[in-house]
């Protein structure tokens, strides 16, 4: 009975091992999902930003690229279209061998705030508060919170409209600040731009999920002037391992 009991253990042992590496997996899996979603999302709402710009200048100048940027513009609006649809799909896939890259962190916002000003988008920028202090966990979603904003702006209120970024960092928190000032009077609306899909889309809920591992709250929704979308997100400030080893990602 003792040796029986033994086994019995050992048994249950190895499937909660089991079950947990399952979960592991499962949890990496839609960790990349979410990468892949900001990363390939953003550059996408960029180019297409950019052909829109560039259909509209060839039109006014009579040129015959104008047709090609159009459809240029359309195509990438229906990868992005693709792109939420096959996120379902890499949940049930597996890459046990995916190596892990480097993940962007506050000082490449530089280059971020670059693209988006190519794409026709104002951006003012502005930090307070000793940044370089954070965890790198810390600063990925501070990246992450930042660029899912302003491709939301991008995508729904145009490359006429300007947005401010603040980041700040005090008092144990870090609070991302993201205001845009909306669609321009007299400004058509960019292409399946809606209210709605402004405040449901997926990277919107990838920016509460991310916040929660902090701790955060997370204030999105038209501002009180009624004209422009604000991301607010306060963020515990959980500082860099001294000499820990730790990996942080």
């Amino acid at each position: 009975m003792y040796l029986a009991a033994l086994e019995d253990h050992a048994r249950r042992l190895e499937v909660e091992q089991d079950q947990r590496m399952q979960l592991t997996a499962a949890a990496e899996r839609s960790r990349a999902t979410g990468e892949m979603h900001d990363i390939v999302g953003h550059n996408l709402s960029v180019m297409v930003s950019l052909a829109d710009g560039a259909a509209i200048l060839a039109a006014n100048r009579n040129e015959h690229s104008t047709d090609a940027l159009r459809i240029l513009a359309d195509t990438g609006r229906q990868a992005m279209s693709e792109l939420r649809r096959v996120l379902g799909v890499l949940h049930e896939e597996q890459d046990e061998d995916r190596a892990l890259s480097s993940q962007p962190g506050i000082r490449d916002l530089d280059l971020l705030l670059a693209r988006v000003r190519a794409a026709g988008l104002r951006v003012t920028y502005r930090t307070v508060g000793g940044l370089d202090s954070l965890g790198s966990g810390v600063l990925l979603t501070v990246y992450r919170i930042v660029q899912e904003s302003l491709t939301n702006a991008l995508r729904h209120a145009g490359t006429g409209t300007a947005a401010e970024v603040d980041i700040i960092a005090e008092a144990g928190e870090v609070r991302i600040r993201v205001v845009d000032t909306g669609i321009p009077h007299g400004a058509p609306s960019p292409p399946k731009a809606t209210a709605h899909e402004h405040a449901s889309g997926h990277g919107l809920v990838g920016i509460r999920q991310r916040a929660a591992l902090y701790g955060g709250t997370v204030i999105i929704g038209p501002r009180d002037t009624g004209h422009g979308w604000v991301v607010d997100v306060v963020l515990e400030a959980m500082p860099a391992p001294e000499a820990s080893g730790e990996l942080l990602r």
